[in-house]
């Protein structure tokens, strides 16, 4: 039987929860048999498992500041022209080597407009192909508004390059024309792949729930959540449990220095859970950002929950997922310009006195998402290994 291989290409700028849905589809593709090559663009995130699939570092580059103002590599250093010319005939350089069956971009053509540098030669390298890779853009459930021409450039991009648009959310929960009024114009090529979570710990122990866990995801933003947190705590609310501070790896060291210092007898802090799904099963409360994986792991182990959702530079995603939540009586909202510690305490009390709804979601994101993406590369893989076309 004939093996696809796929490509997968992976590059966060600020947050780290791309990478690691990423990451579990990547790990689902190589349980179900598929040789995958992640080419991989951001800062390593040593973390983050990407199962057998192998790994091509590219120079790393993350985004300057939270507005997206430009490129910077790990030293902070400029992403010159130069370091663009040279990053992108490395992809090229790995796309004549690897002769993938498909090829997924994350976020592309939806997002990463500062990485066009880059994609707009991979789109035109796979049109110069005898036999061109399948083409298939990965997002998340929610995508973050933009201008209409902006919209309209992603659409045009679709219909000219790619054969799928794979959407890691529930249509039922959350359709995609919700977030991209462009919907109906590319439906032909939308599957949905329902949400991509990870596996529950079974070692979960309701007796144990003992601990504040305050989390910011990756670090980069969402300082002021943990301030407030830290805040709260000093006032001696809920003096008798365990609080959990985790910062992120992203965030710099200067402020994990100073969260560190913070940390007395009930108040840790730490860089990163060692199994953070595990610690939110056995929480007493969670408080935290409202990104895509978060979120997914709080709807998995259903603990009390409060979310302040990033709303920098305009982003919209976090919040209207969080609204959707919060009107259901699932989590409790407060919005990050509200947020304060009278704010975060009334939260805190009423989440905890009233039984959280249940939301009926598909979880199964990263089995479906494998099971899809072998599916349309093998007929491809079958030809090659048969001859029938060349590479």
């Amino acid at each position: 039987m004939s093996v696809p291989r796929i490509m997968f290409y992976v590059q966060y700028l600020l947050g780290i929860g791309h990478v690691r849905r990423s990451s579990l589809i990547v790990q689902a593709l190589c349980e179900q048999g598929a040789h995958v090559d992640v080419i991989f663009g951001g800062m390593p995130v040593p973390s983050m498992s990407f199962g057998s699939a192998t790994m091509h570092q590219l120079t790393a580059v993350k985004s300057a500041d939270a507005g997206f103002s430009g490129l910077v590599k790990a030293d902070h250093s400029l992403f010159s022209d130069e370091d663009k010319e040279q990053r992108t005939q490395a992809l090229l350089a790995l796309c004549d080597t690897i002769q993938p069956d498909l090829i997924v971009t994350e976020t592309y053509p939806f997002g990463r407009r500062q990485m066009r540098f880059e994609l707009l030669p991979l789109l035109e390298w796979v049109k110069s192909q005898p036999n061109p890779p399948i083409l298939t853009a990965s997002i998340r459930d929610i995508l973050q508004r933009r201008a209409i021409k902006r919209e309209q450039e992603c659409v045009d991009l679709v219909q000219a390059n790619y054969q799928h648009v794979l959407v890691h959310g529930d249509e039922k929960f959350y359709p995609l024309e919700k977030s991209f009024p462009f919907t109906d114009v590319i439906a032909d090529k939308v599957s949905y792949s329902g949400y991509v979570c990870p596996l529950l710990p079974d070692d979960i122990d309701d007796r144990r729930r003992d601990t504040i866990v305050v989390s910011i995801g990756g670090g980069s933003v969402g300082k002021e959540v943990l301030n407030t947190a830290i805040a709260l705590f000093k006032t001696g609310f809920a003096a008798d449990k365990h609080w959990l501070l985790v910062t992120g790896p992203n965030m710099n060291s200067g402020d994990k220095a100073y969260f560190k210092a913070q940390q007395q007898d009930n108040l840790q802090v730490v860089d990163l859970a060692d199994d953070f799904l595990k610690t939110l099963s056995n929480a007493y409360v969670s408080i935290s950002m409202a990104g895509y994986n978060t979120v997914m792991d709080l709807l998995l182990t259903k603990v009390p929950a409060v979310v302040v959702p990033f709303e920098g530079e305009g982003e919209t995603e976090q919040l209207a997922r969080s609204e959707v939540l919060a009107q259901g009586k699932v989590l409790q909202l407060v919005k990050y310009q509200d947020l304060n510690v009278e704010t975060l305490k009334n939260a805190i009390n009423n989440t905890l006195a009233c039984a959280a709804e249940s939301v009926d979601i598909n979880s199964q994101g990263a089995t479906e998402s494998a099971r899809l993406l072998i599916e349309w590369a093998t007929p491809r893989s079958v030809q090659v290994e048969q001859g029938i076309v060349d590479v």
